[in-house]
This record gives C-alpha cells, sequence and structure tokens, in this order.
C-alpha cells in the first residue's frame, strides 16, 4: 500500500498538468459583436436566438438586429439560427480567419418572398363600405395587371371591362365622364398614360387603391358614378432604398430613405419607349407615317416627417406628360379632314401639402392643398385644340370621438379652377356611338377664358347604436360656379352584424357632378344647363367563413340600382336667350338607370390564394326622340377568376381568365351622300341594339426572385391572352356605309420585365 502522501502528490500533479492543458483555452477565449438581417431585404430582425456551437452559446438580438456573443473559443464554430418563416442558418466561422474579430453580419433568408397579405381589404383603414381597396404590393403583380395596380381594379366586380387601347375606369352601367380620379384625396384629370397600359403614378409610391361604387360617402363627391382613388404611402425611414426596373414597355428608377430623425423621402421616375416598337413596326406602311413615336414620363416625389408630437406633415408630388404624333398620308375612310399631321400632347402635373393635427386623444384636424397645371394640346393639319388649367384643390377634415359609439367628421372639399381654352374644330356628332366624318361638321372657332369654382361641404357621422347595429347618417352641400347651383345631397347607411363573421349592409343617397366645361360655355354650350343627377341604393352582405383562421374563403355579394336623370345630351333646338334665337346645344333631357348583382368570392389556402368575381347587370338609357335602349357601356356578364400559387425557391404562377358580354353597337343601314362636303353621312338604326361578340381572354404570369445578400432580382413575365384570341372590340365601315368589318382587340402581348432592388 501507497504512503498517502505519496498518494496525495500524485493526485496533485495530476491535477496541475489538467489545469496547465486548459490554460492555453481559456486564454483563447473571443467575443464577438453582429448584425443579423433578412437576406436580399436587409431588415433587422429583432428578438431572435442566435447560437454558436459546439460550444453551446446563445445570443438574442436587439430591436436593430444587434447581437454579442461572449466566450468564443478558438478554432471552428458555426453559427446557427433556426426561424418560424425562414431557411434554417447554418454558417462556419473562425476567429482566426482574415476577419479577426470583426463585427459579423449574418443573413437569413425567408422561405418566401412573395407577398402573402389579403388582396382586398376587409376592414383595415376603412371609412366607408362602399369602398373596396387592393393592397398596391398585392395588386402589381397580379395577372394582366402588367406591373401596374391601379389596371388590377378592373378585375373587381361592378368595373366595365375597357376596350383596347381605353384608358378611362367605367363604373356599375354609368359613363366614362362620371368617374373622378383623386391621388391622396385631390382631383387628377386621368389616372392612365396612353392606351391605358400604365398610370400616371409609380406603382412603388402607392399603398393602396381605392374603387368606390355605388352608395359612398359624403366626404366625396361631384361624380354620379364612382370614384378611383390612390393613396401614397410614407417612405422607409430605417436606410436608404431603391430600385431599376425596365420591361418592354418602359423603365424606371427611384430612391428613398431617412432625411434625419424624423423624416424620409421617396423620388421615382419612370420613361416609355413603346413607340419605338411601333414606329419600327409600321416602318414601311405606306398610307401611316408614325413621326414621333408615343410615350410617356411621370415623376413622384414624397415628402414625410414629423413636425411635433402632434403634428404630421407630408408633401407629395406627381407629374405626367403623354405624347403622340403621325401622319396620315391617305384620308382615313375617305374622310378629307382625317390626313396630314396628328399630335397630342396631354400633361399636368400636382403638388399636395398635407398637415395633420391630433388636437387631444378624441380629435383630429387634416390639411391638405392640391395646385398644379393641366395641358392638353392636339393639332391635325389646320385644326387645333388647346387647354390650359390652373387647378387648386383644398380639404379639410375635423374628426371627433363624441364617445366611444360616436364618431363625427365634418370637412370641406373645394375645386377651382383657371381655363384658357383655343379651338378650331369641327362639330362632332356621334349619336349612338357613330361618329359623322370630320368634314361634315361645321368649323368652330372659339376662344374662351373663364373661371371655375365648386365649392363642398359634408357632414358624416359613425354611430353603434347596439353592438350588432349601426348607422352612418351624412349630408354633403355641392355649390357650382358654372350653374350657379346649390346642392343639399342626403346620404345613408345602415349596418348590422349577425355575427362577428356575418354582416349586412345598406346605402343610399343622391349624388351629383358638374357639367363638362364645353356643355356649359356660352358660345358652344349651353349656359343654362343644369347638373346631372343620380340615386343610388345598394344592400349587400359579408361572410368570412375563415371564422378568425388566416385560410379559407371570404365572400361579399350585393346588388346596386342607379336612376339617372337631368343627364347631358346634344340637341339641335333653338332657343330664346337674353332676347336672341340661339342654338340650344345642348339640354338635360337625358335620363338613365343602371341595376344589377355582384358578387366576390375570395379564396386563400397558402400557398394558393385568388378571388372570382362576377357582375351581372343592365344599363339603359332615354334621350328625345329616341325609345330606351341599352347604355353604350353595358356589359351583361362580367366574370373575372384569378389564382396564383407560390413555389419553392421563390416562384410564383398566377393566372386570369375574364368573359365579358360583348358591348352594344348601333347599326348602320346604309350612308347618304353629302355633296357639300364630300362625305357620306351614316343612316343609324336603333341606338345599341346590336351587340359585338362576347369577350374571352387568358391571361398567365411568372415571377421568379433571385435573393443576394444586399439585394433582390426580380423577374416577370406577364402574358395577356394567351390563346391569341381575336375578339371584337369595334365595327369599323367603309366609305359610303355598305360594308362593315371587325376590328380585333391586341394580339398576344407578352411583357418581360427585369428589377434590381436594394
Amino acid at each position: 500500500m501507497r504512503p498517502l502522501s505519496s498518494t496525495l502528490i500524485s493526485t496533485f500533479l495530476l491535477a496541475a498538468a489538467l489545469l496547465l492543458q486548459q490554460l492555453p483555452a481559456y486564454s483563447a477565449e473571443t467575443t464577438l459583436q453582429g448584425q443579423l438581417l433578412e437576406r436580399g431585404t436587409k431588415k433587422p430582425l429583432a428578438d431572435v436566438n442566435v447560437f454558436v456551437l459546439p460550444a453551446k452559446l446563445k445570443a438574442v438580438t436587439d430591436g436593430h438586429g444587434n447581437f454579442t456573443v461572449e466566450h468564443i473559443p478558438e478554432g471552428e464554430f458555426q453559427w446557427v439560427v433556426n426561424l418560424t418563416g425562414y431557411e434554417k442558418l447554418e454558417k462556419t466561422d473562425d476567429v482566426s480567419s482574415k476577419l479577426g474579430t470583426s463585427p459579423r453580419q449574418l443573413y437569413l433568408q425567408k422561405s418566401s418572398y412573395e407577398v402573402y397579405e389579403t388582396t382586398v381589404y376587409g376592414k383595415v383603414q376603412k371609412r366607408d363600405d362602399s369602398t373596396r381597396s387592393l393592397k398596391a404590393s398585392v395588386a402589381v403583380a397580379l395577372p394582366g395587371s402588367g406591373n401596374d395596380p391601379i389596371r388590377a381594379v378592373q378585375n373587381l366586380p361592378g368595373v366595365n371591362r375597357p376596350a383596347a387601347f381605353q384608358s378611362q375606369v367605367i363604373i356599375q352601367g354609368s359613363a366614362p365622364q362620371d368617374t373622378r380620379y383623386l391621388i391622396d384625396g385631390h382631383e387628377v384629370p386621368l389616372i392612365f398614360h396612353f392606351g391605358g397600359l400604365s398610370s400616371v403614378i409609380l406603382p412603388e409610391a402607392l399603398d393602396r387603391v381605392d374603387y368606390l361604387a355605388a352608395g359612398f360617402d359624403p366626404d366625396s363627391g361631384r361624380a354620379i358614378g364612382g370614384l378611383i382613388g390612390v393613396w401614397t404611402r410614407p417612405p422607409q425611414k430605417d436606410r436608404l432604398h431603391g430600385f431599376a426596373f425596365v420591361d418592354i414597355f418602359n423603365s424606371g428608377a427611384a430612391i428613398e430613405g431617412p432625411v434625419g430623425k424624423d423624416s424620409s423621402f421617396l423620388l421615382g421616375v419612370r420613361k416609355s419607349y413603346v413607340g419605338e416598337v411601333l414606329k419600327a413596326a409600321l416602318k414601311n406602311n405606306e398610307d401611316f407615317n408614325l413621326t414621333a413615336a408615343p410615350s410617356f414620363s411621370d415623376v413622384t416625389g414624397v415628402y414625410d416627417t414629423r413636425l411635433t408630437e402632434r403634428d404630421e406633415f407630408r408633401l407629395v408630388t406627381d407629374g405626367s406628360i403623354d405624347t403622340l404624333e403621325f401622319l396620315l398620308k391617305q384620308p382615313v375612310n375617305q374622310d378629307p379632314a382625317l390626313r396630314g399631321t396628328f399630335y397630342n400632347k396631354t400633361a399636368f402635373f400636382r403638388v399636395i401639402p398635407e398637415l395633420t393635427h391630433r388636437n387631444s386623444e378624441r380629435t383630429t384636424t387634416r390639411y391638405s392643398l392640391g395646385f398644379g397645371r393641366d395641358w392638353i394640346k392636339v393639332l391635325l393639319s389646320d385644326d387645333y385644340f388647346l387647354l390650359r388649367t390652373y387647378a387648386l384643390t383644398s380639404r379639410a377634415e375635423l374628426e371627433t370621438a363624441v364617445n366611444p359609439s360616436w364618431t363625427t367628421y365634418l370637412g370641406m372639399d373645394n375645386r377651382s379652377s383657371w381655363n384658357e381654352v383655343d379651338l378650331n374644330l369641327p362639330v362632332f356628332y356621334n349619336p349612338g356611338g357613330v361618329a359623322n366624318p370630320i368634314s361634315s361638321g361645321t368649323k368652330q372657332l372659339l376662344s374662351v377664358r373663364e373661371t371655375r369654382h365648386q365649392l363642398g361641404f359634408y357632414s358624416k357621422n359613425q354611430v353603434v347604436l347596439t353592438p350588432k347595429w349601426s348607422v352612418f347618417p351624412g349630408v354633403r352641400l355641392d355649390y357650382y360656379s358654372a350653374t350657379k347651383e346649390t346642392l343639399p345631397q342626403p346620404r345613408f347607411s345602415v349596418r348590422y352584424a349577425l355575427s362577428d363573421s356575418l354582416n349586412f349592409k345598406a346605402k343610399g343617397g343622391l349624388y351629383h357632378q358638374p357639367p363638362r366645361e364645353q356643355e356649359s360655355a356660352v358660345k358652344v354650350g349651353n349656359p343654362d344647363i343644369r347638373s346631372p343627377r343620380a340615386w343610388h341604393a345598394t344592400f349587400g352582405a359579408q361572410k368570412d367563413f375563415r371564422e378568425g383562421s388566416s385560410r379559407g374563403f371570404n365572400l361579399e355579394s350585393g346588388t346596386f340600382y342607379r336612376y339617372f336623370d337631368r343627364l347631358v345630351v346634344p340637341s339641335s333646338a333653338l332657343v330664346t336667350r337674353d332676347g336672341i334665337l340661339a342654338p340650344e346645344n345642348y339640354n338635360n333631357q337625358g335620363k338613365g338607370r343602371a341595376f344589377g348583382l355582384e358578387s366576390i368570392l375570395r379564396y386563400d389556402f397558402s400557398p394558393w390564394t385568388g378571388w372570382i368575381s362576377y357582375t351581372l347587370s343592365r344599363s339603359t338609357r332615354w334621350q328625345p326622340f329616341q325609345p330606351e335602349s341599352l347604355s353604350q357601356y353595358d356589359q351583361t356578364h362580367n366574370l373575372n377568376l384569378l389564382g396564383s400559387v407560390d413555389l419553392p425557391r421563390n416562384w410564383k404562377i398566377a393566372g386570369r381568365l375574364r368573359f365579358v358580354t360583348g358591348n352594344p353597337s348601333t347599326p348602320i343601314s346604309d350612308g347618304v351622300y353629302d355633296a357639300d362636303n364630300d362625305v357620306y353621312i351614316p343612316v343609324r338604326g336603333v341606338y345599341f341594339s346590336e351587340r359585338l361578340a362576347p369577350f374571352y381572354q387568358l391571361d398567365i404570369r411568372v415571377d421568379k426572385k433571385w435573393i443576394h445578400d444586399r439585394w433582390i432580382l426580380s423577374m416577370y413575365l406577364d402574358i395577356q391572352n394567351v390563346t391569341n384570341r381575336k375578339n371584337v372590340e369595334a365595327v369599323q365601315y367603309s366609305y359610303d356605309y355598305r360594308a362593315r368589318a371587325n376590328v380585333a382587340s391586341l394580339p398576344i402581348l407578352p411583357t418581360l420585365g427585369i428589377k434590381g432592388e436594394f
């Protein structure tokens, strides 16, 4: 047996040896700092566990994605991050590498970079039950949209399918001039560029697109059809962002980011070159020479800042210009007036400052202005039309929560314009939607300078009577200087919630809009004209079958009815005005109605999503000496089926199928020779008593994203009319109206685009 002292000495020496072996390892321990970011977007990821293996060390990221890990041993180790919705990160590192102890940046890639948001808004940011909203970031990727969220409105129920190269939105059986267009609540003359291929504002600057149909609230007015409103988003403040894109129609770029602590900006531009393609295609056409290709440009700017804890200021600017020039070497349909050089320029800009002041927890005040200028210039040989307008719009609103069950809104919505019009044109005559040859019209030479004021005041209330019943009484008062009318317009709606997932609503009211400038002008119009009027009524229901889940169906269905009267129609009568016999030009003897059923069924079964929208409607009009006839824009059936699926590796495939009843048309039985002007005048049958063939179209869209650490590359292919179907858009007649031929819509139209963003 060994002595105790020897045993103790041996044990001590062994422990010392083991301790000495460990001393180098402890002396090489390192502390590393880093930041965890979302790959591609560089978005900081907060409250995420970051592991170091095999040392079993852990850190948690802060609000900026920063983390610190202590006691990292010498040699290779692995960063490991596992977060729901992201791909697992396993990255090898070594303190002894060339990076040394410098801060690390870890990038975590999302499982999918496609947008998983509800396409059509429910109750979010929605003060008006008649409003349907499209989230811009979702709508921009819908098939057939051409990467433009405003074009996606055409997929909603109640919105007409526009004819090819038309840039108007027609709502629930009304006419194109019955729709108003707004940017952040302020009126603009148009919302689409030439041909309707792109909207006039940068899509990436938008938060949402609102579509207001029958029964809209009193804070909106001067329209008997409806409104299309776009709302800009606050620019991002976390860091500098930017993108550039190019496709076969246009290209553009934008940059946004912080300015100081509480401010941010966005500036974007676009330029089209689609006309260059058309110019090359028509280069050898003997009758048609595109001397200057159709083109458009636009610029969008947004500045957002917090002035105080209670005050926020925003400045929005938007400018747009379209030009088109071509040479007609031979008369069109033997009309002598349609030859020579044609030039068209349309432009506008708006500057919109907005101030929001929170008076108290219950009261908020909003002020905004919109000022700018509009230009229209049309030249055809010696004929011309020139319009120059200075426009000023103003809005103010006081929102007060009187108590938890009653919120009231008091506001004003005004528009003033200073117009200069010069024209030398024949009078256009097109009853039944069929125009007489321009040469047959009497020439008008006119120069007008005028000022118009349209003042609007409104009161709107939201009252919760019981947990199930809510009422929304309101009234709007408009004054139009052109007609010298003061027009009260009561509006009312009620909502009943049978359950959390099923509610019913009914809305109704009176609506006016001012006549167009040429209709009330002294020389070419009727200074005694009155404002067109419409009564709206609508009833609907909404059922959310998801019952709180993120997957399932959502159904919204309803009926609408509109009665129009005092519609402005052309007149050939003579009237006594100021003691002088003069042509009436226009009167208010037009009437009409539109009614229908519309439904939209949305579904979301990730990764599948989409909707089915359907409208069954009828729209008719009356005017003197004609029986009741279909409206020019009546579309009995309008069906849209959209679906998309998100695939692995950031692929997305979407499709749209449309069926729409053909538009009404007026038959032409013969032509009568006009020897004075050497043209034929059409002999019309019953107005809009025939229909064009139904419209069918299938569109396909494919999106792909490549994710890099600090930027994202995207590509999309949007193919419209995949089957190359020759849908009929119009009927064209020979010069003497004895022969006719169909005018086909666009053939298959592929759009390939690529975008890089950081």
